[in-house]
């Protein structure tokens, strides 16, 4: 199912809103009633732009809420999203305290029609389930506590056409969630979630009739979050929300998790499993941009090809991503950042079997990271759907200046690192397709030598090509210090030159 970058936005902040209702959310000791709790709930979507209607009905000690919807119209023609719970009922406890009851099962229904259009059927499941308000108006405590929870997808149907999803659902067990929500000056919230086993199902078949599932479970996760929406901000404009100070902060941590996947027409099946120790995520939204990471210890895959005589398996000491970037259009350059790390990888004895039956390479773990930062000017507001839509394929922003402050690959014996600086300035040059860079590089290769003897004692590289790639090494690069070691320093100069080692090369 592809989705349009005005709906994309959309559906995300409908699912966090709703997730916000079913799990908990908002904190002090007071009194509060349901009158009061269901009031916060409105005056909380509305914040974030819903419309929301419901049939109220006074029950003993509290309020019976039905047919409960809410809709978001997102600006400048994007669409519309709309919400709908079957029922709720929150109960005065007679405490000063507020229950919040939901029926064991509650069908939710997603729709959203604008560019592209779907509907998205959900069944919200619960068991043993308690969530408790207190506090008073103008600052709440939602505390949850409940022996499962779990959301399942019924139906999708996407631009009329129904989407086979099969059994695709979330389960988590002894879930605790307890959330702190004030209004003074706006609206600002802290929330601590945290689960035990969670289990997860996906499962789809593409146009083309082959079915692929996803099936696995994490033993725990533990979230911890908070966000402010300034007083007066216009949650359907995000950059100005941004602007006015909109801030939100995520941080997830995941105990150890094991999945399976199995997918492809019958008779030419690929399944394969995976397994993982741990990991993080971690998300910051505010006026300075994007901010989103994770790590993985541990990890471990085996794959299973039709194609393959035997299955394919690798191991993964430790893998980390960290992207930042600004959101809102500037005249001036702003800061970005990207890093990678994949470290410790090794292939298992059956893979390199394939290849190096002799053994002749060496098998040390191998690891890639590369670590940048820079600055960039945004040229659109990227949170604004229009904005992106009237960009169409062009860039939403130029590259001011590029650091390497790490590359590293090491493999089979031998090691690349690298370091550099760079600045791009004036106007696009053919040869680049954007402003010619100045400033420079440096590099240091150790062990390729070694490497390609052993490629051709093993047979995977010829000799002819493997003085090529020595004389194109050469080209390049000059003796550094230590065995079997080369360096290339590279200058770019005014002009769209570049002079490697002291020799002119453009």
């Amino acid at each position: 199912m592809m989705t349009s970058h005005a709906t994309r936005p959309a559906l995300r902040r409908a699912a966090a809103s709703a997730f916000a209702l079913l799990a908990g959310t908002g904190a002090a000791m007071a009194d509060v009633t349901p009158a009061e709790v269901w009031a916060d709930w409105q005056a909380y979507l509305t914040d974030f732009g819903f419309d929301v209607t419901a049939t109220e009905t006074e029950v003993s000690n509290g309020l019976q809420l039905t047919d409960i919807v809410m809709t978001q119209t997102l600006p400048e023609g994007a669409g519309t999203t709309t919400i709908s719970f079957s029922e709720l009922t929150m109960r005065g406890n007679g405490d000063g305290t507020v229950a919040v009851v939901y029926p064991a099962e509650m069908p939710i229904k997603v729709s959203a029609t604008g560019p592209e259009n779907f509907d998205l059927d959900l069944l919200y499941r619960s068991n043993d389930i308690s969530t408790t308000v207190s506090g008073d108006p103008s600052e709440m405590t939602y505390e949850t506590r409940a022996a499962s929870i779990g959301i399942d997808v019924t139906e999708l149907t996407a631009e009329d056409t129904r989407i086979d999803l099969g059994e695709t659902g979330l389960e988590m067990q002894d879930l605790t969630s307890r959330t702190v929500m004030s209004i003074e000056g706006g609206r600002s919230a802290a929330q601590v979630v945290t689960a035990g086993l969670t289990s997860y199902d996906f499962a789809m078949t593409d146009p083309e009739g082959q079915p692929f599932e996803v099936s696995g479970e994490i033993e725990r996760i533990e979230m911890t979050g908070d966000f402010a929406i300034p007083e007066g901000a216009d949650m359907n404009d995000m950059t100005a929300a941004l602007a006015q100070g909109f801030k939100v902060n995520g941080d997830y941590r995941f105990g150890p998790g094991r999945g399976t996947f199995r997918g492809g027409a019958e008779g030419a099946v690929t399944t394969g499993e995976t397994t993982s120790e741990g990991g993080t995520l971690n998300l910051r939204m505010d006026e300075t941009g994007i901010a989103y990471g994770g790590t993985s210890d541990g990890s471990t895959a085996s794959i299973t090809i039709p194609q393959l005589p035997v299955p394919m398996s690798m191991a993964i000491d430790q893998s980390s991503f960290e992207a930042a970037v600004p959101l809102i259009q500037s005249g001036e350059p702003q800061p970005m950042a990207l890093s990678f790390l994949l470290g410790g990888v090794t292939l298992g004895d059956n893979v390199w079997a394939m290849f190096d039956p002799q053994g002749i390479l060496p098998r040390d773990p191998a690891t890639v990271e590369l670590d940048l930062d820079g600055m960039a000017t945004v040229l659109a507001d990227l949170m604004d759907p229009a904005a992106m839509l009237d960009a169409d394929d062009e860039a939403p922003f130029t590259l001011n200046a590029l650091t390497l402050n790490r590359l590293l690959v090491s493999l089979a014996g031998a090691e690349l690192t690298g370091e550099g600086d760079v600045t791009f300035e004036g106007a696009p040059t053919e040869a680049f397709d954007m402003p010619a860079p100045v400033g420079s590089a440096s590099f240091v290769l150790t062990g390729a030598n070694a490497l390609l003897d052993k490629l051709v004692e093993a047979g995977l590289l010829g000799q002819e090509n493997a003085m090529v790639a020595r004389m194109t090494l050469g080209g390049v690069a000059v003796a550094g210090e230590g065995e079997d070691t080369l360096k290339s320093d590279i200058e770019f100069t005014e002009g769209g030159g570049i002079v490697v080692n002291g020799m002119r090369m453009k």
